[in-house]
């Protein structure tokens, strides 16, 4: 595949998940920096009521697990870890990372990568992705980026415009299908606040920021809730 190709396959699939989830997004994806200062909120793309993932540990992650807690869905495949759902080493860097070295301030921030195969299946195979983190990830923690066994369309089965994003077909997508590849930022309320392909060191940047965003919108309620507290 040339390298025109390939580039022309990156916008393709870009402008298809901006015109999936609409606007709104395009918006927050062209205005980060005025978000900063302005606290504009995350759009609304829905709510995750029920789904039940087995962690590493045997635990259940469900929605009541949740609450109180932002946080950070993605798949993750051994098979090819920087050209699957999302590419791990930048991932790494750009979002474990930050949270393993805040972990004080931003333990309240999990991430949480549901184990397929290379065909996008639900399998359990934790030993082989806690092996391919340990090997690529400097400090790796289970309990700051956990792993999940269970059908990952229990999380990405997103409907918005009247597009249900877990129908969607891409052949440059990883097994052909957009979601496999989303990062999703869901809120301490089970909100579904962003969504973001993890493939491309641009949109986990992005991604990274709109958590920051996130967590600065829980920062000025806190406030305003002490503020009225103390009158």
């Amino acid at each position: 595949m040339t390298n025109k190709d390939m580039k022309a396959g990156r916008w393709k699939s870009i402008l298809m998940l901006v015109l999936v989830f609409g606007p709104a997004s395009f918006l927050i994806l062209i205005s980060t920096n005025k978000c900063e200062h302005k606290f504009e909120e995350l759009p609304f793309y829905g709510r995750l009521d029920n789904f039940e993932l087995v962690m590493l540990d045997g635990t259940i992650l469900s929605p009541e697990t949740q609450k109180g807690k932002i946080t950070l869905f993605t798949t993750i495949q051994a098979s090819c870890p920087s050209k699957c759902a999302i590419n791990i080493p930048q991932f790494n860097l750009l979002i474990y990372q930050h949270y393993r070295k805040n972990r004080k301030k931003l333990g309240h921030i999990e991430i949480v990568s549901i184990i397929t195969d290379e065909n996008g299946n639900p399998t359990n195979n934790f030993e082989e992705v806690t092996f391919l983190l340990n090997d690529m990830v400097n400090d790796y923690d289970a309990s700051i980026w956990r792993l999940a066994s269970g059908d990952p369309k229990q999380i990405f089965d997103i409907t918005h415009n009247d597009v249900r994003l877990i129908d969607q077909r891409d052949d440059k997508a990883f097994a052909g299908f957009p979601y496999l590849e989303t990062m999703m930022i869901v809120d301490k309320e089970n909100n579904v606040r962003l969504l973001r392909r993890g493939s491309d060191e641009g949109n986990i940047r992005d991604f990274k920021q709109h958590v920051a965003l996130l967590q600065k919108q829980y920062d000025k309620d806190a406030f305003k809730s002490r503020s009225k507290t103390d009158e």
